[in-house]
């Protein structure tokens, strides 16, 4: 499932609260869906076989088994009928067509850079990344970080909400959830 060339691979987005009897409830986001299962990014790592009941966005409860972890990540297999998992895996699909970025969309807003470069970096999760402001625009952000994120992966830099768009060698551009005001983006921004 972590292979990147296995065609049925899909990226997918989505924040969730797994639990089970063993486990008090965790938060989670989904990373990507295979054939083999459904992988989550979460600080909490299951045991490999613990049963999981999952709430997922926009699917809703699911009954799953661990069938991998690694370093803040587990793969799930739904324990599901299967139309039940034909269903599951139709919208999960359409979401991750959905969170795909256009290559097409022209950059509309001039990037600057700032003279405030560090800036922290808040995971879903709660986790907080240093990050080095590469530049700026008033519809988005280039960030060099430590860390490698998944495209559609939901952060807040500083204070300002914004989602990955792209990845690049020791980095990062996020796409503001609500652009700012382009009267607002000069050298001395702080986020």
């Amino acid at each position: 499932m972590t292979d990147r060339t296995i065609p049925d691979h899909h990226t997918v987005i989505l924040p969730a609260l797994c639990w089970s009897r063993r486990q008090p409830d965790f938060h989670a986001v989904t990373q990507d869906i295979s054939r083999s299962g459904i992988v989550f990014r979460s600080a909490v790592s299951p045991q490999i076989d613990q049963l999981l009941t999952c709430s997922i966005r926009y699917i809703g409860l699911l009954e799953a088994r661990v069938t991998g972890t690694e370093e803040n990540r587990f793969t799930v297999r739904v324990r599901v009928s299967r139309q039940r998992s034909a269903e599951i895996a139709g919208t999960m699909m359409a979401l991750a067509r959905e969170q795909e970025p256009s290559l097409d969309t022209p950059r509309v807003h001039p990037r600057i850079s700032p003279t405030r470069k560090d800036v922290l970096v808040t995971l879903v999760d709660g986790r907080i990344l240093p990050g080095r402001l590469i530049n700026i625009s008033a519809s988005g952000a280039a960030l060099s970080l430590d860390y490698g994120l998944a495209n559609g992966t939901p952060i807040t830099i500083g204070g300002t909400a914004a989602r990955v768009v792209r990845t690049f060698p020791d980095g990062i551009g996020a796409a503001f959830t609500f652009p700012l005001d382009p009267a607002q983006v000069h050298a001395g921004i702080q986020l």
